[in-house]
């Protein structure tokens, strides 16, 4: 008998001997999981949360040193239960390769003494790495917290809520995490915790991707404090139900009854859902990442450190992909320095631009053999939805960088003031990044750029207001209404009037509740110019973070407003519609006689 036919032998032995414990011991781990991650989660909020006595620093250390042990213990115990070890371990590779690098790091240190990346830092001159790993060792402890998510994953369609109520519901505990805890000390930079309003504030601007702000985020908050609004932004602007459905794919939880409520949630067909979701991420992390390599190429002579270099890279990257425009410069774009580059403007807009006209046109736009075939063969091959949201979004790029170019004060040279019109036709369309000083534009100039707040980014993006889809179904509806046509045909395609209805149902609510906005801010702030007003509504609701600079100076009834339509903007107006009434969006089997009344 061979070396492995005996391996198996012994293997089918255990496997028999263990099978009667197997259900109880895994599934008293897994619940004991649930008591671990909370008390590690508990005792890492306090220790990046509070300035600790030594004392106390030594017992989260060993809170947290306990807790890994308990899931290095809990993975053997997994691979010894587990009938096909080896396929297990494959599956979980990376966190195999990390739970074999904590052994030899405890066995070296127990028997040696030496920390191996502490040797290792030294070798290669880098004296943070062992810092380094302790934080990512906390990191590894967050994404077995997340990895437990992905079992809420697993059973959102269980929960008996509709797509829209769960979106907004999960929208609503990201905002109430993300204001806990930059209402600890540490997150500021006086160690001063923040009041309420402001931690509110400037949680669902994060979550919601809009930029608006209270503070100067570059100044009082901590890096800790930066760090939570850049996750805030990551989390909001992917939407935190996809977050969920991800880790339920890892987890392979994710059948048929998943596929259709990610269908609902992202308004795709079931059949895509699935492929989407694991799509979103990749073309994220991947943008996000060359960006961030990008703008750190730039930074690198202008910063005092790498880790500074690297942290401002990452943090504007994920703010301009996720459209949120939040920055780390005291006025934005516009500050003196590092933030004036007209490379770094450039690589901005191209991010914005990309997470702006959607994933699913994105997708659909790198699925086309653009090698194999000329240019109007894949744009024939693309979807209807896909060919509306780039030809609508080109269209505004360039009506508005023309008419920038016209309204806005010339400054510099005819290349510079070009590129500064353009980029805030791009930032406009709800990236919130500025160049200029908004509050100094003259008046065609600002009602150009509500405009463009006001339409926003492409269907299943990031970016926010009505969108360009809904703007080209109502443009469309409303010329062939002109000339007599009682079908609209695009591309060689009939638009379902199913869909013309949607479109008009979004724009009429967008228009309805942004009035409702204008209409109590000018009541609350009666010294405030209208324009003003009007332009930090749109903003809001449009998630959009550009100013005129009144913001901080708004009452705490306006403060409200603003952040109640910055939360109905992001999730939009008619998913609240559908979870408020409750029903979800469904036709008739049957029709009544038409009727008839004048019009207009």
């Amino acid at each position: 008998m061979s070396f492995k036919q005996r391996f198996n032998a012994f293997r089918e032995q255990v496997n028999i001997r263990l099978y009667d414990s197997r259900d109880f011991v895994l599934g008293a781990l897994s619940k004991l999981s649930f008591f671990v991650a909370l008390s590690t989660i508990v005792s890492l909020i306090v220790f990046h949360g509070y300035e600790l006595t030594v004392e106390q620093n030594h017992i989260i250390g060993i809170t947290v040193r306990a807790s890994i042990g308990y899931y290095l213990i809990k993975f053997i115990v997994e691979i010894i239960y587990n009938f096909h070890p080896w396929e297990f371990i494959k599956s979980r590779k990376w966190e195999a390769i990390l739970m074999v690098f904590l052994v030899l790091d405890i066995l070296t240190i127990n028997l040696r003494g030496v920390e191996i990346l502490s040797v290792l830092g030294d070798a290669i001159g880098v004296s943070s790495l062992q810092s380094g790993f302790v934080l990512l060792l906390q990191f590894y402890v967050m994404i077995i917290v997340f990895l437990e998510f992905g079992k809420v994953g697993e059973r959102l369609p269980d929960f008996n809520l509709s797509a829209p109520a769960l979106l907004i519901i999960s929208f609503i505990i990201l905002i109430a995490i993300g204001t806990g805890l930059l209402m600890l000390p540490e997150m500021t930079a006086s160690a001063e915790a923040l009041d309420l309003v402001t931690a509110l504030f400037t949680s669902i601007s994060a979550s919601c991707v809009t930029g608006l702000s209270l503070i100067d985020i570059s100044s009082v908050l901590s890096f800790k404090g930066q760090m939570i609004v850049m996750i805030l932004m990551q989390l909001g602007g992917l939407n935190i139900i996809s977050f969920a459905a991800l880790f339920a794919i890892l987890r392979g939880g994710f059948g048929m009854r998943q596929q259709n409520f990610m269908s609902e949630n992202l308004g795709e067909s079931m059949q895509q859902s699935g492929r989407l979701v694991g799509a979103i991420f990749r073309l994220t992390l991947t943008i996000e990442l060359l960006g961030a390599i990008a703008l750190g190429i730039i930074w690198f002579p202008h910063f005092d450190s790498l880790g500074n270099t690297m942290f401002h890279s990452i943090f504007h990257s994920i703010s301009a992909f996720n459209n949120a425009g939040f920055s780390l410069f005291t006025d934005s774009l516009a500050t003196p320095g590092a933030a004036l580059f007209p490379s770094v403007h450039w690589i901005i807009a191209l991010l914005i631009v990309l997470g702006g006209i959607g994933f699913g046109t994105l997708s659909d736009v790198l699925a086309q053999p653009w090698r194999k075939q000329s240019f109007i063969k894949s744009w024939r091959g693309m979807r209807l939805g896909t060919k509306i949201g780039l030809s609508v979004a080109g269209i505004l790029l360039v009506v508005g960088g023309f008419v920038f170019a016209l309204t806005l004060n010339f400054e510099g040279n005819v290349g510079a003031h070009l590129s500064n019109s353009f980029f805030q036709s791009i930032t406009a369309r709800t990236a919130g990044f500025n160049t200029i000083d908004i509050g100094a534009m003259a008046m065609p100039a600002m009602l150009m750029m509500i405009f463009l707040m006001f339409i926003g980014g492409g269907s299943g993006s990031t970016a926010g207001g009505i969108k360009t889809s809904t703007f080209a179904l109502v443009f469309l509806s409303a010329a062939a209404t002109i000339r007599g046509k009682k079908d609209i045909n695009l591309y060689k395609n009939k638009i379902p009037w199913e869909l013309m209805n949607r479109a008009f149902a979004v724009f009429l609510f967008a228009i309805v509740f942004i009035f409702l906005g204008i209409f109590v801010l000018t009541i609350l702030e009666p010294e405030m110019a209208f324009l003003d007003l009007a332009f930090e509504q749109v903003s809001a609701f449009c998630t959009v973070g550009l100013s005129t600079g009144i913001t901080a100076d708004l009452s705490f009834g306006s403060k409200v407003v603003i952040m109640l339509s910055m939360l109905v903007g992001r999730v939009g107006t008619l998913t609240l519609a559908f979870a408020l009434s409750g029903t979800r969006p469904e036709s008739n089997t049957f029709t009544y006689p038409k009727g008839n009344m004048h019009v207009g």
